[in-house]
């Protein structure tokens, strides 16, 4: 209840005194430009539900270990979750379809397959970040993420070349880059 308490508290000294007038929301510990400041670190996303415009969300710096949000307006379309200590994404983020931007850097994330599937909905996706976390170690992961996320023009703060995208495409889809260049170079395939 302290966070709600927070919350409303924090509304009304920015003049905003319906819940319909939110669009964009910090529950942020630390940042630079300020809609809201908590002055203790989240642990949990509380319910925002009844935020039904609510684009844009900070919970980043927070020490948030598991993701639940369900209670999210499906429209969100940036999310800012680095800098907390989540361990997986499963379950929690794939009703947040209009995402276009995720930053989920700097966490705790296991499980690059279930991480893909969670968001494999979010085709208007286009910058997400999940450095600095278990995940990005894989040797296979910038690939696999340019496969399984193509609408993605930026990952983990670097635009995305045409040749890592030729690259996935040839380690992913072998046979359909097999039939492909035999088409190209007239060649039955075998």
């Amino acid at each position: 209840m302290e966070v709600a308490d927070d919350i409303k508290k924090s509304l009304q000294k920015s003049g905003i005194r319906r819940d319909v007038d939110v669009c964009q929301l910090s529950l942020a510990t630390k940042q630079f430009f300020a809609v809201f400041l908590l002055n203790r670190k989240l642990t949990s996303v509380p319910d925002l539900s009844r935020f039904h415009f609510l684009r844009k969300l900070w919970l980043n710096n927070n020490k948030i270990r598991e993701l639940s949000c369900r209670s999210l307006n499906c429209c969100l379309t940036e999310l800012y979750l680095h800098n907390n200590n989540i361990k997986s994404i499963s379950g929690a983020l794939n009703h947040l379809t209009c995402l276009r931007l995720l930053f989920l850097h700097n966490n705790q994330i296991r499980g690059l397959e279930d991480t893909m599937h969670e968001l494999r909905r979010m085709q208007q996706l286009q910058t997400a970040s999940f450095f600095l976390n278990p995940i990005s170690h894989d040797p296979a992961y910038r690939l696999h993420v340019i496969h399984r996320l193509p609408s993605v023009l930026v990952l983990d703060r670097k635009e995305l070349r045409s040749v890592e995208r030729e690259r996935s495409f040839q380690m992913y889809s072998q046979e359909r880059h097999r039939v492909l260049q035999s088409v190209a170079f007239c060649r039955r395939a075998t």
